[in-house]
Order: C-alpha cells, then sequence, then structure tokens
C-alpha cells in the first residue's frame, strides 16, 4: 500500500548513477530560488522601473509611457543605438578578420606549437580589462607610441589628435576584446573537420575558395556565430571603452545609462534605455542567427580527435604568409601589454614617447598609497567569496540539473545563462535593482551578490558539460559494489569533476578581479581595486596606475603559467 501511494505523493526518482531519489519539487526549490531572486526579479523590476516618473531625483509611483515616450520621439537615441550597435558590429566583423585565419591556422595547421599558440591567444582574456583599455590610450594619444612613431618617419608634421577620442579609437579596442572570443569558438570547428574531406574535395577538383565555401563554412559558421554573438554581447554592453577613449563622438548608449543612474539620477529614463538597449541586440543577434544557421553539417564524434596534416600545397609560399599573419596577430595582441610594462618604469609624470629615463618610483609609491592598498583588501575578499559561494551552488546546481532529472532541464540552463548573455551596464543596473528592493546597502554584500549572477553559471555550466560527457557505468558500479552515495560521490565522481570545478574557480577569478561594468554600479564608497583604478584614470591619473598593472599582468602570467604546466605535466604522467 506505501508503495502504491508514495509516488502518487512525491514522485520519486527513478534510480540515477548517483543513487538519487529526490523529490521533484524537493529538488526544484534551490534552483527556482535562484532564479526567482537573482534572474527573474531583477529583471521584471527592471522593466517596472522603465515605467515610471522621476522628479527631482525621486521616484514616482505614477506608471505612464513617458520614458518610451521620450526615447521614440528623440533623434539623439536613434543616432546612439545605431553608434553603438555599429561599433559593436563592426568590431567583430574586424576581429573576425584576425581571428578566423588565426583559428584556421591554429586548428588545421599548426601541430608543434599549437598549445602555445592558443595559450598566447587565450591569455589576453584573463589580463585586466582595464590594462588592455589603458594600453590602446598610450597608443593612440597624442603623445602616445602611433604619433611619435608617424611623425619620426616623416609620415606626419606633429602629432595627431585624430586617433585618440574618436569613433575608429573604440572600434579598433573592440576589435581587440572580442578576438580572443572568435578564436576559441571557431578554433574548436577547424580541429573536428575530418582530412578526408577537405582532401576529397581537392580530388574532385574544387577551388581552394569553393572548398572554404562549400565545405569548411558549412562546418564552421555554428561555432562562428557563437564566437561572434559571444563578442558583440561585451562590447555593447563596454560602457568603459567609450568613456575612456571614445569622448563625445564615440559616446553609446551603455555610457547614457550609466549616467542616468549616476549623476543624472533618472532611474526610470535609464532603466527604459536599457530595456530598448536588450531588445534592440535581441534583434540584431536573431538576425544574426538567422543569416548563419546553426543546423547544417554534423561531425560525428570520431571526428573530433582527428589531426589534420600538412601537405605540400600548404607549404612554400602560402605558409610562410600564413605565419607572418599569425605572428603580426600575436604582436597586435600583446604591444599594448608591453607598452604599459615598458610605461611603468618611466621617469616621467606624462605618458610621453620615448620614455624620459628609467625608474622604480611608482612601484615604491604603491605600498605607500593607503586607498590603494584598502581597494586591493577588498577586492581579495570579494573575490574569496565570489568564487567559493559560486562554486559550491555551481556544482550543487548542476548536480541537481543532471542528475535530478528535473523538467525543462534545457530551460533552466538557458534561464541561468541569461545573466551571462546581457550587456554588462544593463546586468548592473538589474543587480541595483534587486538589492536595493531587500536594502541592501552598497558595498561587498552587493559586489558579491552582483558578481555571482554571472560567475556562477559560468562554473555551472562547464561542469554541466563535464557530467554529460562522463561514463554513468562506473557510478553505477560503484553502487553495485556497496558504496553508499556520499562514498560514490567522493571517491569516483568528485576525482572525475575536481578538474573542471578547479578550471570554473580560476575562471570566476579572474571574472570577479576584473569586473567594473557591473561593480561600478554597486559599490558606492568601498571600491573594489578595479574600480579604484576606473576612478584614477577618469578623475586624476597616476603613472602609479601603470606599475598596478604590470603587476597584475605578472602575477596573471605566473598563474596561467603554473596551471599550464601542472595540465602539461598531468598528461604527461598519463601518457606514460
Amino acid at each position: 500500500m506505501t508503495d502504491n501511494v508514495a509516488p502518487t505523493l512525491t514522485k520519486p526518482l527513478q534510480a540515477s548513477p548517483l543513487g538519487f531519489r529526490i523529490s521533484l519539487n524537493l529538488a526544484s526549490v534551490p534552483v527556482l530560488a535562484w532564479l526567482l531572486l537573482i534572474v527573474v526579479l531583477p529583471n521584471v523590476l527592471l522593466v517596472g522601473v522603465s515605467f515610471l516618473k522621476a522628479s527631482g531625483g525621486v521616484i514616482l509611483l505614477e506608471p505612464s509611457l513617458i520614458n518610451y515616450a521620450r526615447i521614440w520621439n528623440s533623434a539623439g537615441f536613434w543616432v546612439l543605438l545605431t553608434r553603438t550597435l555599429s561599433f559593436s558590429f563592426l568590431g567583430c566583423v574586424l576581429a573576425t578578420a584576425i581571428a578566423f585565419p588565426l583559428a584556421f591556422y591554429v586548428g588545421r595547421m599548426a601541430r608543434r606549437y599549437k598549445t602555445l599558440l592558443t595559450v598566447l591567444v587565450v591569455l589576453p582574456l584573463w589580463i585586466s580589462l582595464l590594462m588592455r583599455i589603458f594600453a590602446w590610450r598610450i597608443i593612440l594619444g597624442q603623445s602616445g607610441v602611433l604619433n611619435a612613431a608617424l611623425v619620426s618617419s616623416g609620415i606626419l608634421d606633429q602629432p595627431s589628435d585624430a586617433f585618440l577620442y574618436s569613433p575608429t579609437a573604440v572600434v579598433i579596442v573592440f576589435a581587440y576584446i572580442s578576438v580572443p572570443f572568435i578564436f576559441i569558438s571557431t578554433m574548436g570547428a577547424f580541429e573536428k573537420i575530418p582530412r578526408d574531406l577537405i582532401e576529397a574535395s581537392q580530388d574532385s577538383g574544387a577551388t581552394p575558395i569553393q572548398t572554404f565555401l562549400h565545405l569548411i563554412w558549412p562546418l564552421t559558421r555554428r561555432n562562428f556565430a557563437i564566437g561572434f554573438s559571444l563578442a558583440f554581447l561585451v562590447t555593447v554592453g563596454d560602457f568603459v571603452t567609450p568613456a575612456m577613449i571614445g569622448g563625445i563622438d564615440g559616446t553609446t548608449l551603455g555610457v547614457v545609462v550609466s549616467t542616468q543612474f549616476g549623476f543624472a539620477n533618472n532611474w526610470p529614463y535609464g532603466a527604459a534605455v536599457a530595456v530598448a538597449l536588450m531588445i534592440s541586440v535581441a534583434l540584431l543577434l536573431g538576425t544574426i542567427i538567422t543569416i548563419l544557421p546553426t543546423k547544417g553539417v554534423m561531425l560525428s564524434e570520431e571526428a573530433e580527435g582527428t589531426l589534420p596534416e600538412t601537405n605540400s600545397s600548404q607549404r612554400g609560399t602560402g605558409r610562410r604568409l600564413a605565419s607572418v599573419g599569425v605572428v603580426a596577430s600575436i604582436v597586435y595582441l600583446y604591444a599594448p601589454l608591453a607598452i604599459i610594462v615598458l610605461f611603468s618604469f618611466n621617469s616621467a609624470n606624462l605618458q610621453i614617447f620615448p620614455l624620459q629615463g628609467l625608474t622604480l618610483h611608482w612601484y615604491q609609491e604603491l605600498l605607500q598609497d593607503q586607498s590603494l592598498l584598502e581597494a586591493a583588501r577588498r577586492s581579495v575578499i570579494v573575490a574569496f567569496c565570489v568564487v567559493t559561494m559560486s562554486v559550491m551552488l555551481g556544482t550543487i546546481f548542476a548536480l541537481i540539473i543532471h542528475y535530478a532529472r528535473l523538467k525543462g532541464a534545457r530551460f533552466f540552463e538557458l534561464a541561468f545563462a541569461l545573466p551571462i548573455a546581457t550587456p554588462g551596464v544593463v546586468l548592473g543596473i538589474e543587480m541595483v535593482l534587486g538589492t536595493e528592493i531587500f536594502s541592501i546597502p552598497s558595498g561587498v554584500a552587493r559586489i558579491v551578490i552582483g558578481q555571482m549572477s554571472f560567475v556562477m553559471p559560468v562554473t555551472m555550466l562547464l561542469l554541466l558539460v563535464r557530467l554529460r560527457r562522463l561514463d554513468p557505468s562506473l557510478m553505477e558500479a560503484s553502487l553495485d559494489l556497496g558504496a553508499n552515495r556520499w562514498q560514490s560521490f567522493v571517491h569516483v565522481l568528485f576525482p572525475m569533476i575536481r578538474g573542471t570545478i578547479v578550471a570554473g574557480a580560476f575562471l570566476g577569478l579572474t571574472l570577479s578581479a576584473d569586473d567594473v561594468m557591473v561593480t561600478l554600479f554597486l559599490s558606492g564608497g568601498a571600491p573594489t581595486l578595479p574600480i579604484w583604478v576606473f576612478n584614477q584614470l577618469r578623475f586624476g591619473f597616476t603613472p602609479s596606475v601603470n606599475a598596478i598593472f604590470s603587476l597584475l599582468l605578472f602575477a596573471c602570467l605566473l598563474v596561467v603559467g603554473f596551471a599550464t604546466w601542472r595540465t602539461s605535466a598531468r598528461l604527461a604522467k598519463a601518457a606514460a
């Protein structure tokens, strides 16, 4: 009798590889709670506030369409919207011209130095966004490297002010930011193309262009669309780059939104602009996905391990040109960072090229700046809290979604990923509204919650991918041998997912330590290190900023180098 009633009341799940018998309703509670509080509520508040009014900095609970009418009738809004979307789109197109051939070379032609080239291209993602933007300020400035080179070569009679604080500068930096995203996504597709297909195309008399259009492009456009969309989302919500190097002609809607929630103190209008931006981005990305459909020739799992072989046609002039292009791309990615390190030893107060002398003064000055040390301490606390809680919750949610077999699991994954796909300026505003309604004060608590909104989903999604690649028979064998669920998790499952958890923690640490666009709205009078640096760049530059960025670069290189060494050592041990 009991066995007949239990399924009706609690609907226990069938035995999973972990032996979980969790009620569907019980398993859904933490997942639904997160989605409701972190995803649904902030979005609902953003839309709701956009229909209110503001007077003298006070929000009036008088629903109306006044903000949207103001947007619709504002010629300036449409100019800024077009500029915002075009800057990001052109930046991604320029990045494609660099990343796509580079991904082809690394994925199809490079063999001996494949891992090294991959790390070199991906590494800038680990380096502070502010550092990369600031480096381009030094390059493009009137007294910067580019002007100095053009004047010394005789191309220009005097330094030009046309490079910095212009739309061109914004597009160049957006392209610089986008290259790693497009490269990572596309290179995997190139690796999976069986060489037999390319050889068959060549044997059939197809030209290289025909082979690309009818074979390579259909097999890579899905991954390319993903990388292009991700890069577009990152740049379209970036208000830091336009604010630092765009000038008046480089102003975007992200700057307008941040101003409305800052100096202008008109939250309803800022929310309406943010909603309009999100709708526009969704429409544009929808169009891109329609043009670049994800369906096409799909590869079998066996094709993933196929390694390309270099034939005679790839040698000679074409291969040398490809090598030159790869070197030029690496220089493009690392020259700005090298310039920052070089200027950190410059004895002059101004960022003028050539250097006036060498000194360690700016490094010594860092140790005497109490506000800097306090911001660094706060960044460590925030990063520790964010990474620890994100890894714990991400692991729990991944296990629930994977093993509890929640109905609509794919929907839950998409909902969790929504903050990742939200432009940074919009996500920052949503987190302000979400924490404001619960009266959470500005500072560390708000920052932790805000950063967890996009760090936790990253760790969870990485772990879900790993869990779906595991052989369930291993867990079944553990349970059949008498181990309980906890023992099976600790001794069988955890060792298999430990590497992914650590990788997620490192990625979460990078995202947390480098975040500006979300943290800026939540920090108040308690800035983290990136916010402190951002304020320095806006209101009172000192050359010690170069020293800060250089130390961050060295720390990043040490972490990545150590992780790469450990991975190589583990693979070598496994091979032996």
